[in-house]
């Protein structure tokens, strides 16, 4: 672990008030440095009511370990979120296909953290444009008195833009170049079930796999290559 990491876990650990994060600030973070086959990481996909975290909720949370260059799919989970807003899932069910009346049995928001925090515990974060997954989670942990994660975020999104341009390939963001679909699509990955957080979470890592392969495999590529 550099320095850096040392002071900002350092920092987190006095401003954080939430009991269970104060407890998993405690695990060291993993070095730039490190292989990727010395590495355990979470892929993490949120399906969310919209793209503002302060405005908007998270509604399903999906993720799946990876150790090296494997993903543990034994270790996926889904959870659906229901909040007490009387707006509801609004317009946002024509692209996640949840409805009002599928969070009626689903978890607090609470009791999402409770499961998913332990998982992150010193791993890097693979997310599909993370800033979504990043910029949600640090709101919620705010809300519970926590700090933002100061884990590693690897966004597969921007690591396939930085591919894409390294091979002198336009990259057509508008025509939907950079989706997760595509993505996929460009590297042979078979389709997959989408807008379900868990199905997310583990074509992000299907993803990650690929992009490590074409940067010279797990064993060669560090975690600072692909950040």
């Amino acid at each position: 672990m550099s320095l850096l990491q040392r002071l900002r876990l350092a920092r987190a650990r006095r401003t954080c008030s939430l009991p269970l994060q104060q407890r998993l600030l405690e695990h060291p973070l993993p070095a730039p440095g490190a292989r990727i086959t010395d590495l355990e990481m979470v892929a993490l996909d949120f399906e969310t009511t919209g793209l503002d975290a302060q405005r908007d909720q998270v509604i399903a949370a999906g993720w799946v370990l990876m150790r090296g260059d494997r993903i543990l799919l034994a270790s996926a989970r889904e959870v659906r979120v229901r909040h007490d807003d009387e707006e509801g899932v609004g317009q946002s069910a024509t692209i996640h296909g949840i409805l009002d009346s599928d969070l009626d049995d689903a978890e607090s928001v609470d009791a999402l953290v409770e499961q998913l925090l332990p998982e992150l515990a010193g791993r890097p974060v693979v997310a599909h444009a993370a800033a979504i997954e990043r910029g949600f989670l640090a709101t919620l942990l705010r809300r519970m008195g926590g700090v933002p994660l100061p884990n590693p975020f690897i966004d597969t999104m921007a690591l396939e833009r930085r591919l894409l341009d390294a091979a002198g390939s336009g990259v057509r963001e508008l025509h939907g170049d950079l989706t997760l679909d595509a993505c996929r699509a460009r590297r042979g990955l078979p389709d997959h079930q989408r807008h379900s957080a868990g199905a997310d979470a583990v074509a992000a890592a299907e993803l990650l796999l690929a992009q490590i392969a074409q940067l010279g495999g797990a064993g060669k590529v560090r975690l600072r290559e692909l950040r």
